[in-house]
């Protein structure tokens, strides 16, 4: 091997060697006057099966453009972040219908740089007070290709689920992190609900924000249906939903 081959040779073991051995801590990161924001964009198309009324389906466009703004950071490191519904809109088998979540709600919480989610400190109407749901909470620890982590959450509308979604490191690319991720349900009363959602997600590890995500999600299950006097205490509407999300960064307009 001549010494010009020697070289190539450890060019190619160095840059396989660091290319293998690279890592990064995936942190959000906030700066004050420097607002954040998100287009959430969800489709879905649902059926109900119910004894009284038979089969209806329902298909659902929901838009959402969202503001996230930092209040403070403290000593030690902690946001208090101000999370805003701009707008809303949703139409429903092609008609415009008035959206519950109405624009201008803020929730500020107070979270670490991992995403997890410390206190609420006001409440968007319809939502949880857990917020680690809307977001990915990253480990705090330095991660790259191929690892993974588990984040688990407890959702009680409308029936009690536990949702355990697995994440897993499958690009980096100089800051640009892919994520894909995997999740499945535990229905904590006992009833049958099958589910499947798949997503990925690229994450800016220099800017510390989402740059898009998507998901995909098929859903089956039942919810107990009374009416006193019309349908028995056992009845059941049976529902299927398959939904797919988008979400990605946009620029404020300037005015």
């Amino acid at each position: 091997m001549n010494h010009l081959q020697t070289k190539f040779f450890l060019l190619v073991i160095s840059i396989l060697f660091t290319s293998n051995v690279f890592a990064v801590r995936l942190q959000y990161k906030y700066e004050k006057n420097v607002p954040i924001l998100h287009e959430l964009t969800m489709d879905s198309a649902s059926s109900f099966v119910s004894p009284d009324s038979g089969k209806r389906e329902v298909k659902m466009k929901t838009v959402i453009r969202m503001k996230q703004e930092l209040i403070e950071e403290d000593a030690e490191g902690n946001y208090k972040v101000a999370m805003t519904i701009l707008s809303a809109k949703q139409t429903v088998n092609g008609v415009e219908k008035p959206f519950p979540a109405a624009s201008n709600q803020t929730q500020i919480v107070r979270m670490r740089k991992n995403g997890k989610v410390l206190s609420a400190l006001s409440q968007i109407p319809g939502q949880s007070p857990d917020q680690n749901a809307m977001q990915m909470v990253f480990p705090d620890e330095e991660l790259k290709a191929g690892d993974t982590w588990t984040q688990l959450k407890d959702i009680a509308e409308p029936i009690p689920v536990e949702t355990r979604t697995l994440y897993k490191i499958t690009r980096l690319a100089g800051e640009q992190v892919t994520i894909s991720s995997i999740m499945k349900l535990k229905n904590t009363a006992g009833d049958a609900v099958k589910a499947q959602t798949k997503g990925s997600t690229v994450f800016d590890a220099k800017a510390g924000r989402i740059v898009e995500s998507f998901a995909d999600s098929k859903f089956q299950f039942e919810i107990p249906l009374k009416v006193p006097g019309l349908l028995p205490n056992n009845s059941n509407v049976k529902v299927t939903l398959h939904m797919k999300m988008k979400i990605k960064e946009i620029k404020e307009k300037k005015k």
